[in-house]
């Protein structure tokens, strides 16, 4: 187990976002040439602009070298040069694609790579356009390379089959956050979440780090008992022989039950979630939508492919009955109480990033009903259940970052994010208010919207796994949830405006709501443009 030379090509992407991130950093220095307002909004727009034409440009890379579109031909002995060079080069790019081994068996480059690293570095594209028309940051250099780093610890989170790279990688996407969260530090409600975001990200950190320790130490040991190799038991697939050859191990259990709680916080499932609503309303909105969307993908990622590699001696069953046991058992009663207690908390809120925060905790429940179907053996139903957590994932991602891009539209324009501040705004604004109404719409689930196939399919896989009562109540919470979202709607349509002065929608905001509205559009009216694609990112690593 060596690093070739040709596996830089599987890293290209990884690299490219670390390399943006120093340019950005690099060429801001450049920029400190005025201290005047203008001179500082200039500065911010050449950082963010060269972000937003960095990441297009990266994304692009993932997107080719994916293989999801097209694969580039050879070429032939009669091709012009000039193409038969640009082919080669698309060949070459195309050839760290999907497939073979794990490189240094520790970064997978399979199909789940590859998509999740189309949704982070899509969400970060977007989340920079946002930031662009945001209010000015004193340092929009670190502002934007925080960004990009934290992305590229989100690639590295989504692609880990060993313990240290999870690890690692989620520090860098964390500690990046934390510092972005608490950015505008002379705001005391901002200075307040990145503060609380930090504390409760360190223990989460903590506990997470003591349940990998715990299963290196079980893998070792069972390893040394059998008389076996030298091996590198942080790696997954290694946690899982060693799971296969000492089936019901306490100590095993006692370390999922510790990762659980650790990659818990990070995707704000109850009981782990309590950090979420006061740093989703504090943290400069852009950076809400972030969190609240690629942050959430990377870890709901990483916490399915380290149970379904590393753990699947100790599957269990989620259905509550003689068989109720493994971590599929345990997923099924934190999905349970996170869908009760998301959607309940979310009814008495007047702030709109606190609903929406409270609403995110109980779109993580939903997302859990997909990674039960692990339990199935049939490899039909694991695909189904893949394809239909990638599915709600992507959906959500390209809702939430809409919905949280026209709070910011909104509070860049009126001062504030609270439910009266959307009073009467289709009124000021109709195009936005016809947005904001799409995405609240796809939130609730309302057909034929992307929400309301990512909770069909989410609700399907927890059918089939067998979670009856977990379908039963998030069904009924999907309907409680209907109060809450229809206040948006109630806010923005029928109450009357505090003021008739029209509210702009500056161009770069613009360009996300739109391509976040067309996305969320097109899921909702042909699902099947995906599905085909998503049913491809199953995992090869330790199936």
């Amino acid at each position: 187990m060596s690093f070739q030379i040709t596996d830089i090509p599987r890293l290209l992407p990884e690299l490219m976002l670390l390399a943006l991130a120093l340019l950005v950093l690099g060429t801001d220095v450049l920029e400190r040439w005025g201290t005047d307002p203008e001179s500082q909004r200039e500065r911010g727009k050449a950082a963010g602009q060269l972000t937003a034409i960095g990441l297009g440009f990266v994304f692009v890379v993932a997107l080719v070298q994916s293989k999801f579109l097209f694969t580039i031909p050879a070429p032939t002995a009669d091709t012009n040069p000039i193409l038969a060079y640009l082919l080669t080069l698309g060949g070459n790019l195309q050839a760290g694609g999907p497939g073979g081994a794990p490189i240094l068996g520790a970064f997978a480059t399979d199909n789940l790579t590859m998509v999740a690293r189309l949704i982070f570095i899509g969400a970060a594209f977007l989340t920079t356009l946002l930031a662009l028309d945001y209010r000015p940051s004193g340092n929009p250099g670190e502002f934007y390379a925080l960004i990009l780093f934290s992305t590229a610890g989100m690639n590295f989170m989504a692609a880990a089959s060993e313990l240290i790279l999870a690890y690692i990688a989620l520090e860098l996407s964390s500690i990046s956050l934390y510092i972005l969260a608490g950015y505008f530090r002379n705001e005391r409600i901002s200075a307040e979440a990145g503060i609380k975001y930090f504390l409760f990200g360190s223990l989460s950190s903590g506990i997470l780090l003591y349940g990998m320790s715990l299963a290196y130490g079980f893998t070792a040991s069972v390893n040394h008992a059998n008389g076996g190799q030298p091996i590198i038991a942080t790696l997954f697939s290694e946690i899982a022989k060693a799971g296969a050859a000492s089936p019901g191990g306490s100590l095993l259990t006692l370390a999922v039950i510790f990762v659980l709680a650790g990659i818990g916080y990070k995707v704000a499932v109850v009981p782990f979630h309590s950090w979420s609503p006061d740093v989703y309303q504090g943290a400069p909105t852009p950076i809400t939508a972030f969190v609240s969307t690629a942050s959430k993908t990377a870890g709901f990622i990483l916490l399915y492919r380290v149970l379904v590699t590393a753990f699947p001696s100790i599957t269990g069953s989620p259905g509550f009955d003689s068989n109720f046991s493994g971590w599929t058992s345990l997923l099924a009663i934190i999905a349970l109480a996170t869908v009760i207690f998301g959607n309940l908390s979310a009814l008495p809120q007047k702030n709109a990033k606190r609903l929406l925060a409270y609403s995110s905790i109980g779109h993580a429940g939903f997302v859990l009903l997909a990674i039960l179907l692990w339990t199935s053996t049939s490899p039909t139903d694991r695909t189904f259940g893949t394809a239909s957590l990638i599915y709600y994932l992507l959906a959500y991602t390209a809702t939430n970052l809409g919905a949280f891009g026209a709070l910011a539209v909104i509070r860049d324009a009126v001062g504030g994010d609270d439910m009266s501040d959307l009073n009467g705004l289709w009124r000021r604004n109709i195009g936005l208010t016809l947005m904001l109404t799409i995405m609240v719409l796809s939130l609730a689930g309302v057909p034929p919207l992307s929400g309301f196939w990512a909770k069909f399919f989410a609700f399907m896989a927890g059918y089939k796994a067998g979670a009856l009562l977990v379908v039963s109540v998030s069904v009924a919470m999907t309907i409680v949830s209907l109060y809450y979202y229809l206040g948006f709607l109630k806010a923005m349509w029928m109450n009357p405006p505090k003021s008739t002065e029209p509210v702009r929608t500056p161009p770069a905001m613009n360009v996300t709501l739109v391509i976040s509205t067309i996305l969320v559009l097109l899921l909702g009216l042909f699902p099947n443009l995906v599905w085909n694609i998503l049913s491809q990112a199953t995992l090869v690593a330790g199936r």
